[in-house]
């Protein structure tokens, strides 16, 4: 993999940001117009909604243009830890289907801009989303020291496969618990505290 690949796919997002980002805005102008010009009343719960939808829009496409800078970004600057971690990746200690694992970091094989250190990861659980009794969306989530969130899809596949990752995972992440239970919620938040802290102080 390595900073190249990783690069190459945060300019790709930002491409993507600012399509929506022009889409949004100019749908969101347009519509702007025609309630301005035609509703004589000038009913203003649409005209909020849609200036709303223009600031979305306006955010899409100043973050596109952010990611567009590679690794002048700010988003690379503010994590320029990625980097090298991106860079570990090239000489993997593991792979399969869903991630790859080196000796400092593991990604996301799908979503490589999914990447954490291995000693950042301080929870391990299963995130399922259902809807009328359905389940609509099943993934192993990291939860990382940082306060972000890192999830990994194994809708529809099978218990032994879900597990067997999970297992794994928990193996090369030292300071990870595994299982979404309160002790291992007061535990992350602790962490995530501690490290709040020690950051704020530097």
């Amino acid at each position: 993999m390595g900073r190249e690949n990783y690069l190459k796919i945060v300019k790709k997002g930002g491409k993507t940001f600012i399509g929506l980002g022009i889409f949004v805005s100019i749908i969101s102008i347009f519509m702007l117009l025609i309630f301005l010009v035609t509703d004589e009343t000038i009913q203003v719960a649409p005209i909020i909604a849609f200036s709303i939808m223009l600031g979305l829009g306006i955010v899409l496409f100043v973050l596109g243009a952010d990611y567009k800078k590679g690794e002048n970004s700010r988003y690379i600057k503010k994590h320029p830890y990625v980097l090298e971690l991106a860079d570990s990746l090239v000489n993997p200690v593991f792979e399969n289907d869903f991630i790859i694992i080196s000796d400092k970091a593991i990604s996301d094989k799908k979503n490589f801009r999914n990447i954490v250190a291995l000693n950042n990861v301080l929870g391990i659980y299963e995130h399922i989303v259902r809807t009328n009794g359905i389940v609509t969306s099943h993934d192993i989530q990291l939860s990382s020291i940082d306060g972000r969130e890192y999830r990994i899809n194994v809708y529809a596949r099978k218990r032994e496969t879900k597990d067997d990752l999970v297992l794994t995972i928990s193996n090369y992440c030292p300071n990870a618990r595994v299982g979404y239970s309160p002790e291992n919620l007061e535990y992350i938040e602790a962490k995530r505290k501690e490290y709040k802290n020690n950051t704020v102080s530097k």
